[in-house]
């Protein structure tokens, strides 16, 4: 039986291919991020609608479970909305990691909201996972010291704590009801709030501009699918495992997102948005090194 290890660093895994395919689309694809949003928010209507037919809540829930799983998935849709218009100016090997500097908040949550407890073993691969993924959110000056990114600093570490806190809130609702569940709920809390945002004439006018319409459609729905597959990877680890080392492993992402772009910037010129030089990739290798040095912690203590 897969272990809640397993499937997160799984979830990890597909999530480093879905943010550079987003970075792809925002930067190259899409006439705009309000574009890429009507589009994948009609792609994921889609394909949530057999998981809200097959997958209700249960009757009879407390109301605290359904109001957790909201929570959850409205602080899930705002961190994602601010990692999506980040990637417009941003390349997606800073954006992420900074992000995922969030487990540290959540165990920290943990311990008094949900009992968790961590040994020593557990905080120091908390500590050096959260470290690892700052760092490769620096980009060294010529000097050789680093800085962080720039405007979009504020609402990256914003975005951070709006993960930490969907996390807690989803690992009460998954006490009551199932990984399907809340990635419906969670989707289509998303969904609403992006046509909110993006269902505009201006921007249905704006898809004319697209270059090529039917690669640009199959990348979309390519994506959106594979967004599923990790989101029932993501929730079902939480659900079996504790929140605080969960999420320090969904952390990994960083690992994964560079090793991704890289591969597909040889294979594929251009396709991803690059500013770094060759000191901010070391940078960023060397960060990568801490990341699996810290799961490497959590799976063998």
């Amino acid at each position: 039986m897969v272990n809640w290890i397993v499937a997160a660093l799984g979830a990890s895994l597909i999530y480093g291919l879905i943010n550079n395919l987003d970075s792809h689309l925002v930067a190259r694809r899409m006439p705009g991020v309000r574009a890429f949003l009507l589009a994948f928010s009609i792609v994921i209507l889609v394909l949530i609608q057999p998981f809200v037919y097959l997958f209700p809540f249960p009757e009879g829930l407390a109301s605290t479970i359904v109001a957790s799983a909201l929570v959850s998935a409205l602080m899930r849709a705002g961190a994602v909305l601010l990692m999506i218009f980040s990637f417009k100016s941003e390349e997606v090997v800073g954006v992420v990691p900074l992000i995922y500097t969030y487990p540290v908040f959540v165990a920290l949550a943990a311990m008094p909201l949900l009992g968790e407890t961590l040994n020593i073993w557990q905080w120091l691969a908390i500590i050096v996972v959260v470290f690892g993924a700052a760092t490769v959110a620096l980009r060294p000056r010529s000097s050789g010291n680093g800085r962080w990114l720039g405007k979009n600093f504020p609402l990256l570490i914003i975005a951070a704590l709006l993960f930490a806190g969907s996390d807690l809130s989803a690992k009460y609702a998954l006490e009551e009801i199932s990984s399907f569940t809340l990635y419906w709920v969670s989707m289509l809390v998303l969904v609403v709030i992006s046509l909110c945002i993006s269902l505009r004439p201006s921007v249905i006018r704006s898809y004319k501009n697209i270059e090529n319409p039917r690669k640009a459609t199959a990348l979309l729905v390519l994506n959106e699918s594979l967004v599923l597959g990790a989101s029932m990877l993501g929730f079902w680890a939480m659900k079996n495992g504790p929140i605080s080392l969960v999420s320090t492993i969904l952390a990994s992402r960083p690992v994964f997102v560079f090793g991704v772009a890289i591969i597909l910037s040889r294979l594929f010129p251009g396709f991803v948005f690059w500013q770094s030089d060759r000191r901010a990739l070391g940078y960023k290798f060397v960060a990568v090194l801490f990341i699996i040095v810290g799961i490497a912690i959590i799976y063998l203590a």
